[in-house]
């Protein structure tokens, strides 16, 4: 009996498929533009206030998010720069590089959650280019619907953030997405 289990073992697990995250996106978004999304980051980012900034918001983009390369080229190959963008690795090289703005890819809502919470003394702006359901994690959520760009707002996650956002970007979620908190 111990030897059918132990050869029956290796096949059960083989045939065992755990989502790692279930919530992200798994396909490139289908037709849209790195140029929507540019447009997309640089209005929120132009609409949003940091209490002691000066100068550009460090952008730290994940090379994990499918629009990586598009972000990092945006601030110079795009003029005028909305932001200086910093291409990190992990949540480590975010902290690091001290951050305004985290640009998560494939994180799932729970790495999201605890590399924000290392942040609790400095405002951050929070961007996730493939949460959909935006209810934990980063305070705005890009949306890839129809060939288009749109955005959820979590206002939860956007209350603590430290930053302060124009109400119209948030007219725009609520009326364009959703928004949750």
């Amino acid at each position: 009996m111990a030897k059918i289990c132990v050869l029956l073992l290796p096949l059960l697990l083989s045939s065992v498929t755990l989502p790692i995250r279930s919530e992200t996106l798994t396909d490139a978004p289908s037709g849209v533009s790195a140029a929507d999304v540019r447009q997309t980051v640089a209005g929120i980012i132009s609409y949003t206030r940091w209490p002691h900034l000066t100068g550009l918001p460090r952008l730290c983009i994940f090379r994990s998010a499918y629009f990586a390369p598009a972000l990092t080229a945006a601030s110079v190959e795009h003029p005028p720069a909305v932001w200086q963008a910093i291409p990190v690795e992990d949540a480590q090289q975010a902290l690091v590089s001290q951050c305004d703005i985290l640009y998560f890819g494939r994180e799932s809502s729970q790495q999201q959650v605890e590399l924000i919470n290392s942040y609790q003394l400095r405002p951050l702006l929070t961007i996730a280019e493939q949460t959909p359901e935006c209810a934990t994690g980063s305070a705005f959520c890009l949306k890839f619907i129809n060939h288009r760009v749109s955005f959820s707002v979590n206002l939860d996650s956007l209350g603590r953030s430290g930053v302060r956002v124009h109400p119209d970007v948030l007219m725009l979620a609520s009326s364009g997405s959703e928004r949750h908190g």
